[in-house]
């Protein structure tokens, strides 16, 4: 393989911020959201973390989940119960009148559903922020300093809104060109829909089991613990998202280390089959994660790369993985195995690459080993695989990947 085959023929230049790859235009809730990450960021050194950090990380999590919670609960007890109110007291529990009877009545009543919806979300928001300030103090990442500080802080500022991650291509690479477009729609189509057809779908469903008028009148009050249920479950699945973002440059740390310590002199054909072994990690991860942004932004700078465009070859990338000496095969092996575990638990696509490019390497890969693996990562702990790592080496000092560097 020749020098740079694989990119697509864009003139060498300075690696530009990888932020730029991810988000590159932010709109204003996107740029509030990150600013308040960013002026309350007490990110520090980097280290492993230890037990007590773990409690303090679960500790934030449940106080952020029980405070969705309460927030769901008591917009469910404004809300049904002053729809109760109104039905069973203002109009005598009259199920025959409908919304056309009484414009003015339910007009105003849903214009208050609507500021207090408003409200509650806005309150989410806030609730997601500040626990994902106080993660970032724990874990130890700076989200306003340095190469990578933006993308990370936009990253964390996008989970803590519940946005997906958006469609578009990373250094390239299309992510979703794996992907069916039925699937995609699907998914966008769930997203968009959420709590709203959620709790249609339930109170229809209450209505047919409790037909009696009497039993109907007091309908909305049943659905306050849905408010309950759905604000924790999501804020539950905002801080398990936005533990992993702030541990990502740690795992990338990780990945740079065991690059420059097992393969320090890499020949052209070993810095292009490990880039685009990475780059088919994240074509078959099917998102545009700001995790593999920041793994392919520091591959490119560590392998000596300066085009940003990867056309990934997978078919010619495997045939000059199978012609490079073992030892380098095994070193890539293990090296793409902890890149499929930057952005969360590897898809089914990901355990078939990173068990293809073991068996062609002569190295065995039991079954648990990527679910052990991620779950060293998910703790901040040191996770490369293999019984000839050593730990220290791997997270030893230096500069960070998204931390300044030393005056």
């Amino acid at each position: 393989m020749e020098g740079g085959a694989f990119f697509q023929g864009k003139e060498p230049g300075p690696i530009s911020d990888p932020v730029s790859h991810y988000a590159p235009k932010l709109n204003l809730l996107e740029r509030r959201a990150r600013d308040f990450l960013q002026a309350r960021d007490h990110g520090g050194p980097r280290t492993p973390l230890t037990q007590a950090d773990l409690a303090a990380l679960r500790a934030i999590r449940n106080r952020a989940v029980m405070l969705a919670a309460l927030s769901g609960t008591i917009s469910g007890i404004l809300i049904g119960g002053t729809e109760v109110y109104l039905r069973l007291v203002v109009l005598n529990g009259d199920e025959s009148r409908s919304l056309i009877d009484d414009p003015w009545l339910w007009a105003a009543f849903y214009a208050g559903v609507g500021v207090l919806t408003v409200i509650e979300i806005a309150f989410l928001y806030w609730n997601a922020l500040r626990a994902i300030t106080r993660i970032g103090g724990v874990v130890g990442v700076s989200m306003k300093s340095g190469s990578g500080s933006n993308l990370l802080a936009t990253g964390l500022a996008r989970s803590a809104l519940e946005m997906p991650n958006p469609q578009t291509e990373i250094y390239g690479i299309d992510p979703y060109a794996l992907m069916p477009r039925w699937r995609l729609l699907i998914q966008n189509l769930l997203y968009k829909a959420k709590v709203g057809a959620t709790s249609f779908v339930l109170r229809i469903l209450l209505r047919r089991i409790f037909a009696r008028a009497v039993l109907r009148g007091y309908i909305p009050l049943l659905a306050i613990p849905l408010y309950a249920i759905w604000n924790a479950v999501i804020t539950w699945r905002v801080m398990r998202e936005a533990r992993l973002r702030a541990l990502a440059p740690f795992a990338v740390d990780q990945i740079v280390r065991r690059i420059e310590t097992a393969l320090p002199d890499p020949s052209q054909n070993v810095r292009c089959t490990l880039l685009h072994g990475a780059g088919e990690i994240v074509r078959r991860g099917s998102d545009a994660h700001p995790s593999y942004v920041l793994l392919l932004s520091h591959l490119l700078d560590v392998l000596g790369f300066k085009e940003e465009e990867i056309d990934v070859d997978w078919e010619r990338t495997r045939r000059e993985f199978q012609a490079l000496p073992q030892d380098a095969r095994r070193q890539i092996a293990r090296i793409l195995a902890m890149c499929a575990l930057v952005a969360g638990r590897p898809r089914s696509a990901q355990r078939e690459l990173v068990a293809e490019l073991h068996e062609m390497a002569n190295l065995e890969l039991p079954a648990k080993a990527l679910a052990q693996m991620h779950g060293r990562m998910i703790d901040g702990q040191p996770f490369a695989p293999g019984d000839d790592d050593d730990p220290a080496r791997l997270h030893g000092s230096g500069t960070s990947v998204i931390d300044p560097p030393p005056a």
